[in-house]
């Protein structure tokens, strides 16, 4: 039997930049979680991924299934300062 391919992810203490058809979105403290029979990715919203940080901290989830793209930053402090960097 195959494994699942989500049970090899580990996101443990990154920071992960998530890419969609309409948005991108980083997350951190990353879980799976099943949500009304849907896979979803939730975490908190990292320093440097909202405008002025209006979100920081604050719970997210993607659906899994709308993911096109992801990038993995070693932590948080790395995220945002390549992210002061693009800008």
């Amino acid at each position: 039997m195959l494994n699942n391919p989500i049970d090899e992810l580990d996101f443990t203490d990154k920071v992960v930049s998530f890419g969609t058809v309409g948005d991108t979105l980083a997350l951190k403290n990353i879980k799976f979680q099943m949500q009304n029979g849907k896979l979803f990715v939730t975490g908190n919203i990292p320093k440097g991924a909202t405008t002025n940080d209006w979100a920081i901290n604050r719970p997210c989830a993607i659906e899994w299934n709308s993911v096109t793209d992801y990038i993995v930053f070693d932590n948080e402090q790395q995220y945002a300062e390549l992210i002061e960097k693009s800008n």
